[in-house]
């Protein structure tokens, strides 16, 4: 099974979708904003579910999402990334603080969107970008190691002294620079990885990864 990451561009994107991320991520520097969340970190995302989806294991959609963003902040602590994740967890710690909590009072978080997947709430805006901006945080505040999030589905991992830390400068154009780096690193320790490449797209609400 060969996957396709579609992965949209700040740059490409209406006047009104620009001014949405503005809202979303801060006026300032939004295209790298964007790109460092989407184009950086969103690709080792996207590639957990790629893996994952070459195992047997069950879990629900929302777990799953924490999953990969487990693993992705895991990879990334893994090779040294650090400094980066740091910038990202500000960035999305000033945005998650402007968005309402659609969580009812005394509601679990896993479990309200366990219950809404689905259903038209989830996909309003403001309600996904809460469930996966959250999701995030969480596992940036409490990283897991690479290998042990990895141990979940069944797959174990080789130590390696050669994984390579190249930070490519953060723009959509790197984009499959970024995923291909990820790939060679995680072979690098023994994992199995699926045929994966990114396909950039003009529409930046298009992020999302399918078999090809």
């Amino acid at each position: 099974m060969s996957y396709v990451i579609m992965s949209g561009k700040y740059e490409t994107g209406t006047e009104e979708q620009k001014m949405g991320f503005s809202m979303l991520l801060g006026p300032d520097n939004t295209r790298y904003k964007f790109d460092l969340y989407f184009h950086w970190y969103n690709l080792v995302h996207e590639l957990g579910h790629c893996i994952k989806s070459g195992t047997d294991v069950e879990m629900s959609n929302v777990k799953e999402e924490m999953f990969v963003n487990e693993l992705a902040v895991g990879y990334y602590r893994l090779v040294g990334e650090n400094e980066r994740l740091l910038e990202l967890q500000e960035i999305i710690e000033n945005a998650v603080t402007n968005m309402p909590s659609p969580v009812p009072e005394g509601e679990d978080f896993i479990g309200f969107f366990e219950r809404i997947w689905g259903n038209e709430q989830l996909m309003q805006v403001m309600v996904y970008g809460y469930l996966q901006l959250n999701s995030v945080l969480m596992a940036l505040k409490n990283p897991v190691p690479f290998e042990k999030t990895l141990s979940k589905i069944g797959i174990s991992v080789s130590a390696s002294d050669s994984l390579v830390k190249e930070q490519f400068p953060v723009v959509s154009e790197n984009a499959g620079k970024v995923l291909d780096q990820a790939i060679e690193n995680m072979k690098r320790l023994g994992i199995d990885v699926p045929d994966v490449r990114v396909e950039l797209q003009q529409n930046p609400e298009i992020q999302c990864a399918r078999p090809e």
